[in-house]
């Protein structure tokens, strides 16, 4: 048994078998959403050759006079993954990782699990499960024409093909020269909806990203000439992903995301990935109308689980406590929230 936390994982990370491992959890994406109080590190543990990652943000803060840690995954999935499902074995990793947590003065912990990894395995021996909600990923190994008659609703195949009639066109942008425009195009969407502040990411954030994510493109969509949707896709060996979006509503009439997503479904298809991970709704109301507009896209549905830790309960109470105390308005907000102290 060996136990060691680095900064340097993806000599781990890339001997796994392509459908153990994804994007997410690759060192460049985690460390997408350092800041000045998070840093991106890696629990690694091993035994001969089995091995188990868990790539995370750690923070540290003081109370009381006293140095704590607390950490959570980045945005989108994250979470343990192994190299070997062994469930003894993985039961042993995450204690070694509660030993080492509960050694190191860390008072919780949030994870987002990846719905098409199933890496939730073992979470409840050292914090609490939750189901959150359903996402949907379409199935890319089937030919472009069964995808088209057996997983896009009718009804989202006739607003494609209007699509095209209108004129619509789709770019694919490998090398980001439209990445201002889309940016522009996404903070507006934001705006728009009235996003949470944690979909709202900085010009470092999308200029990082292009200089780091090589497995990564630019969904455009344009119609006259003019940019009105787009988004951003990146995948591994097997899995795709549907990442940040945004459209001007000007042009909704036109339905250029219906157009945009089944063009991307042809790019990634042809990049060789298996699944296309669409992701969620906003919340786990599946009558929302970003699960709806999702699920005209694939009926292949996968669970989502949310995992949280408390090592030190009684710490992580009195620091609750305190922040209640001097921020009454906000624990309307993020009474739910594991580590709403952090905000």
């Amino acid at each position: 048994m060996k136990i060691h936390i680095t900064k340097n994982w993806d000599s781990y990370l890339f001997s796994f078998p392509h459908e153990l491992y994804d994007i997410y959890f690759e060192e460049k994406y985690i460390k997408l959403y350092e800041t000045q109080d998070n840093e991106a590190i890696c629990y690694v543990y091993s035994e001969d050759e089995k091995t188990l990652l868990f790539p995370f943000l750690i923070r540290t803060f003081s109370y009381k006079g006293k140095i704590y840690h607390d950490f959570e995954t980045a945005y989108g999935y994250g979470g343990p993954i192994w190299n070997v499902l062994d469930e003894e074995f993985i039961l042993r990793a995450l204690n070694g990782f509660k030993i080492y947590c509960t050694e190191n003065n860390y008072i919780s912990g949030f994870v987002r699990f990846h719905p098409l990894l199933n890496n939730f395995i073992g979470f409840n021996s050292i914090g609490k499960l939750i189901y959150d909600r359903h996402t949907i990923a379409m199935d890319l190994t089937l030919s472009e024409e069964d995808i088209w008659r057996k997983e896009i609703h009718t009804q989202n195949r006739n607003t494609i093909k209007k699509g095209v009639k209108t004129g619509l066109k789709f770019i694919v942008d490998k090398e980001f020269e439209f990445l201002n425009e889309f940016v522009e195009i996404y903070t507006s969407t934001m705006y728009k909806v009235d996003a949470d502040p944690y979909f709202y990411f900085n010009n470092n954030y999308f200029n990082f990203f292009k200089a780091n994510i090589e497995n990564s493109f630019l969904g455009l969509v344009t119609f006259d000439d003019k940019i009105i949707s787009g988004a951003i896709f990146f995948f591994s060996k097997q899995y795709g992903h549907y990442h940040l979006s945004g459209s001007r509503s000007d042009y909704l009439y036109t339905c250029p995301n219906n157009f945009l997503l089944y063009e991307a479904v042809k790019e990634l298809k042809a990049l060789g990935i298996s699944k296309f991970h669409l992701g969620g709704g906003i919340n786990s109301d599946e009558q929302n109308s970003l699960y709806q507009f999702k699920r005209k896209f694939s009926n292949n549905k996968y669970d989502f689980y949310i995992g949280k830790a408390v090592f030190y309960q009684e710490v992580y109470e009195n620091i609750c406590k305190t922040w209640v105390q001097e921020n009454p308005e906000k624990d309307v907000l993020l009474n739910q929230h594991l580590l709403k102290y952090k905000y």
